[in-house]
């Protein structure tokens, strides 16, 4: 806990937010996740008058770089040079105060990851294996995984990738896929061998896992990060590829390995250092090989952990130099959207660009976006939340307590803040204010931003309160020096609040100074009556109320139709049913796959292929009742026919059915949920957000019941459902 409200680092602080990929456009969950999260920090230690940089850059390589090339028929070059500008202007728009904004396609990118790898493979950390891998024999060349597309073994997808199904959400290989194509050319691609190169982190394991025991407690790292880096090196850490063959990323300096390029996991977290190179006159080594003296705090979403916490130190360690390794991670969950995954083309949720668009303030997002922010657990956007945030919260608490004490200084004060000598009650009041702006400034010292803001509007309440017992309305005639000292300890809470604000809402920070006729202050302010025979500025009002008619354009806008109920109803709804597996075998045409029997009572047996070979025996299922799908379309999978999809939970490698203790033919309900009648496609069960939360399976935010009984999982607390 901080003693005081002045707290000066000790070491230069180095900020990072995790490097977005540039193949897209930013939505409301990228910049709560990272930059927005980062740009508070930053603020506050601005404000501290700490020595701060601010790192982030977007991340230019890899194949979805080259696909997304290919699918709008330009270079990869031209198609970095348009999506970085997009994130420029968004992040510009939403006030994020980056010192530099670089690229990994920067000119000294290439030089500082050659330079790397070249100590790493000195070290004895690189090695060699051969992996099989997708060849197409029409285009002569090896392809990446993105570049074969195909049928997902998993819920029959037509057009999954060979990463991962857009339509499931499954993690795949290529070598999985049903049917698979050459995305270049069409043809059926084969398997052969190729050889690449992978950094040895089994070998690299316990320098690391030490590093991490430490540095976690020394830290204070998120739960999340702690949890997340213990599964991964409790699992035991395998050599990890950080090759590809594909053309467009930094290129492999190693004889034999020419045509090749590294891995974007690779090269992309030596972004970090590259792009604080790329800002004049900063020598990237004062700030990355100066563990003494710097700290290092990293902003992400959870599925960014692994990358920071485990991969980019080994990478770091790995060359015996020294460097400022992480010290602080701080991991959001996630921010869904109350209509679903978000998704440009299918305009479900808000992206930064169309934000700018809304007529909504830029402070009235950063805001509800921070006070709803996902620290530690999932949260969700929602239009009618953000309206009563700003109407009840911003409109009527602190914009209130702003705007009625100023227009009362103004109207009845000759605009003067005059000198007051406080009683006791208004000392009790002031020692209130200072013991929670200490609480605050703790909050944010260790990146409890919600925590923080959440405070910041309790003052603000507060001040409200204290208006009202004061009464200033009747003491301005029969108590002139009460109603004085009222404005007076007002009006410095006032300036207290807009310092306090600053790195949340700067915008409004500093028309709340202009209003007060005072430059922009710093932290050592807090907590003193400098407002004293002062002349303040012209007050006007901070917010405006959002109707629901204001709402209801801007979804007309966004989305290109009359209302949320209508979109609400393209969305079908799922038939779930317990069924029981009688009996299952392996697929004779894939390793992966069972094809299970099942019994949904009353007679009703179906085939269902699932993709659970290699998390369960066929004895752990054999005779286990389920959740599943069964309204799904029919499809073939190599061959057999499936006529619907058990459910299960994923995290990280680790999968789990939804077994449940009910009969064949068991209803599974969702709360204010319909079940599906007609037959539904792949791509209809894809518009629902079904997971697991603390152990708790929902779909689309309510909660999915068996009897009811809320169906829950046992190892996956917190993941995926597909």
């Amino acid at each position: 806990m901080v003693e005081g409200v002045h707290v000066k680092a000790k070491h230069k602080v180095l900020i990072t937010s995790a490097l977005p990929y540039v193949n897209n456009i930013p939505h409301m969950g990228n910049i709560i996740g990272c930059v927005l999260s980062a740009d508070v920090f930053a603020r506050y230690n601005r404000s501290q008058h700490n020595n701060v940089l601010f790192v982030c850059g977007t991340d230019e390589h890899g194949t979805a770089t080259e696909t997304k090339a290919l699918e709008e028929g330009i270079t990869p070059r031209q198609l970095c040079d348009k999506y970085y500008a997009i994130h420029k202007d968004v992040y510009a728009w939403f006030n994020i105060s980056f010192d530099i904004f670089g690229r990994t396609s920067g000119e000294n990118h290439h030089q500082i990851v050659q330079d790397i790898f070249h100590e790493i493979y000195a070290n004895g950390f690189i090695i060699q294996k051969d992996v099989e891998q997708s060849f197409c024999e029409k285009d002569q060349k090896f392809l990446a995984d993105r570049f074969v597309e195909g049928e997902c073994p998993h819920c029959h997808f037509h057009d999954a990738r060979g990463d991962q199904c857009d339509a499931c959400g499954k993690l795949l290989d290529p070598t999985e896929l049903l049917n698979p194509r050459c995305r270049i050319c069409s043809n059926t691609p084969v398997i052969k061998k190729a050889t690449h190169l992978f950094i040895d982190l089994t070998k690299l394991q316990p320098e690391l896992e030490q590093w991490t025991k430490t540095q976690a407690k020394d830290g204070l790292w998120t739960q999340n990060a702690i949890t997340t880096t213990q599964a991964w090196l409790e699992r035991g850490l395998e050599p990890r590829a950080i090759t590809r063959d594909l053309t467009w990323g930094v290129p492999v300096p190693l004889k034999g390995f020419e045509h090749k390029v590294f891995y974007v996991w690779f090269d992309a977290p030596i972004g970090y250092i590259s792009i604080t190179g790329q800002k004049e006159g900063i020598d990237w080594r004062e700030w990355w090989q100066d563990p003494e003296n710097v700290r290092l705090y990293q902003f992400m979403a959870k599925d960014n952990i692994p990358f920071h916490t485990i991969v980019f130190p080994a990478t770091l360690l790995a060359t015996k130099h020294k460097w400022t390794m992480l010290y602080h991670i701080n991991a959001t969950e996630y921010l869904q959207h109350e209509d679903g995954k978000f998704s440009k083309s299918r305009k479900t949720g808000l992206f930064g660009d169309d934000a700018i668009k809304t007529g909504i303030p830029v402070d009235v997002y950063r805001y509800y976006l921070l006070v709803n922010r996902p620290e530690t657990s999932d949260t969700t956007f929602s239009w009618k939340d953000l309206q009563e945030k700003l109407n009840k919260e911003l409109l009527a608490n602190l914009g209130n307590l702003i705007n009625r004490t100023l227009m009362f200084i103004k109207n009845f004060q000759e605009g003067t803040v005059y000198e007051a000598v406080l009683d006791e009650e208004a000392n009790n009041f002031w020692e209130y204010v200072t013991e929670e702006e200490v609480q605050i400034t703790n909050d944010l010292e260790h990146c409890k931003e919600k925590d923080a803001l959440r405070r910041i509007m309790l003052l603000s309440q507060k001040g409200n309160q204290y208006f009202q017992e004061q009464q200033p309305w009747k003491t301005r005639t029969d108590d002139p020096e009460s109603c004085r000292k009222a404005m007076f300890v007002l009006a410095n809470l006032i300036k207290d609040l807009a310092i306090l604000l600053e790195p949340f809402m700067p915008e409004t920070s500093k028309r709340v100074f202009a209003q007060l006729n005072l430059e922009c202050l710093a932290w050592k302010e807090l907590s003193n009556f400098m407002l004293h025979n002062h002349k303040i500025g012209e007050p006007t009002p901070l917010f405006a109320k959002l109707e629901d008619k204001d709402i209801d354009k801007i979804k007309i806008e966004l989305k290109g139709q009359a209302s949320t109920q209508e979109t609400q109803q393209t969305i079908k709804p799922l038939q779930l049913r317990v069924g029981r597996i009688v009996d299952l075998h392996r697929h004779p045409d894939a390793a992966k796959l069972f094809v299970e029997t099942v019994d949904f009572g009353n007679n009703e047996l179906r085939t269902i292929v699932s993709g659970l070979v290699g998390y369960y025996r066929e004895d752990d299922l054999r005779g286990k009742t389920a959740v599943f799908i069964t309204n799904l379309a029919p499809a073939k999978l190599r061959g057999v026919e499936s006529n619907g999809m058990i459910l299960a939970a994923q995290a990280e490698n680790t999968v789990e059915a939804l077994l449940v203790d009910a009969e064949p033919g068991t209803v599974v309900t969702i709360e204010g949920m319909e079940q599906g009648t007609e037959q539904i496609k792949i791509n209809d069960f894809a518009q629902h957000t079904i997971e697991t939360k603390e152990g708790v399976v929902v779909v689309d935010g309510k909660p999915m019941s068996v009897k009811g009984k809320p169906v829950t999982t046992k190892t996956v607390l917190n993941g995926k459902v597909k």
